[in-house]
């Protein structure tokens, strides 16, 4: 737990910089065009400065959430020091620049804009509204943040805190970032997970409009519970929202972290189907001793459902509804083609219902061809090769286009040297700084075995 938290400490930006580019190529391979990026590695402005440029050069659509991870001044075989400067100057005076320079409407064609990843919510009020609200008038449009409800984030209710900071809202594109006076909005917030979440909860974040990212891979990995992406409060089923003025209940899809599962959207969009109907059949059929009970055909969810969930749903929760998430004339071309004439697994599927076919049974080698802003990122079945920029002041790579074979191989080299700094630190002093951090009730902790 302690190394999944913290190994940024162990990241050059160098490190960064390959990383970044290979996760955003894996995004691409997989078909995603769009990601909203809860970036845990801004250690110091150089490791910004790397991230963002890889994204730049992979050519991905990205929102770049902006976040400072916990870091250590120290961290070694008898030491681990954690730092006691959550909100360094400056990150906050960078963070500022980069809103002011990639956000607005000069930059209408750009393919990366700033946004923030904050967690710091035992933060004063006035501290945490003052920053956001500053930011907002630098241009940042979106916050994404963690919720959750368990025996290790704790039984607090954040929805009624966000609430009560007047923070839940619809979200809104960059072109209404200002009102008609002038004056910035302040930025929406994108809620991430929401599992355990307590119903009453649920319906507030429905009734404001307010976004949700479902990623039931790493949620069913981290036992953080079951995921919310089909929650019936969520499902976004009201064909009369004209009439009745209703806001859009805003739920998407995302994969989390390319360390725990593939970069696949598709995958997600799998796995929240199957765990939805496992969840809701587990209310039914028997346990205990119980009524001899079984669910009928109609199980809980369509592949339509989470089909729309990773496309127009997850554009319309980033206030891009208008801009991508469906091909549609006036709209940026960003595309993903499936050659699903030479598809061993969506066979005869796609002929039947290419939706269900896309959702249950392909897989990132039908994908034959992937656009993003009207260029070419993954042909003929092979992501193309990558504009490598010089801003790591490696002359190897300055301006030099690379295959995949050669990033892939800088990867190699870079998880070799991490693994050997890793080698160098105490994770059980690692451990025990995160959890006196968190907060964690240690005897809540037990084995699932």
């Amino acid at each position: 737990m302690g190394l999944g938290n913290m190994t940024s400490y162990a990241y050059t930006p160098s490190d960064v910089y390959w990383g970044q580019l290979a996760g955003c190529l894996e995004a691409i391979n997989c078909g995603t065009t769009l990601v909203l990026d809860h970036s845990h590695v801004v250690y110091t402005p150089e490791h910004a400065n790397a991230a963002i440029s890889a994204t730049t050069d992979s050519g991905i659509r990205s929102i770049f959430a902006y976040s400072v991870p916990m870091r250590m001044t120290l961290w070694n075989q008898t030491e681990c020091v954690p730092t006691d400067d959550l909100l360094p100057d400056w990150a906050m005076s960078q963070l500022g620049d980069l809103i002011e320079q990639h956000n607005g409407k000069r930059n209408e064609n750009a393919t990366v804009e700033i946004g923030l990843g904050f967690d710091l919510w035992f933060l004063p009020k006035d501290m945490v509204l003052g920053l956001l609200n500053d930011l907002g008038s630098k241009g940042l449009r979106i916050v994404t943040t963690h919720v959750g409800r368990n025996a290790l984030q704790g039984f607090q209710s954040m929805i009624q805190l966000f609430s009560s900071y007047d923070l839940l809202r619809p979200p809104f594109p960059p072109s209404e970032m200002y009102t008609e006076t002038g004056d910035a909005k302040q930025p929406f917030l994108l809620l991430s997970h929401c599992n355990g979440v307590e119903e009453k909860d649920l319906s507030l974040v429905a009734s404001t409009g307010t976004p949700i990212s479902s990623t039931p891979d790493t949620e069913a990995q981290m036992g953080m519970g079951w995921p919310v992406g089909l929650h019936g409060i969520l499902r976004d089923r009201n064909q009369n929202r004209a009439q009745t003025q209703q806001q859009p209940t805003n739920t998407s899809l995302g994969v989390d972290c390319h360390s725990n599962n593939p970069s696949s959207i598709v995958l997600q969009a799998r796995s929240l189907l199957q765990l939805a109907r496992l969840e809701n059949n587990n209310r039914i059929t028997p346990r205990d001793g119980g009524q001899l009970n079984f669910p009928r055909a109609n199980v809980l969810g369509s592949s339509e459902e989470a089909y729309n969930l990773m496309t127009i749903r997850g554009a319309r929760c980033l206030g891009l509804e208008s801009v991508v998430g469906s091909i549609s004339p006036g709209k940026k071309a960003d595309m993903v083609v499936f050659d699903a004439a030479n598809s061993v697994g969506m066979l005869a599927a796609a002929e039947h219902d290419p939706v269900t076919a896309i959702v249950r049974f392909s897989e990132a080698a039908d994908i034959d061809a992937v656009i993003v802003n009207g260029v070419f990122r993954k042909r003929h079945g092979k992501i193309v090769d990558i504009e490598v920029s010089g801003t790591l002041g490696d002359e190897r790579h300055k301006t030099t286009t690379m295959p995949w074979s050669a990033i892939a191989g800088e990867v190699r080299k870079s998880r070799k040297d991490i693994q050997s700094r890793i080698d160098g630190f105490s994770v059980e002093r690692g451990r025990d700084v995160l959890m006196n951090m968190f907060h964690v009730d240690e005897s809540k902790l037990v084995d699932a075995t």
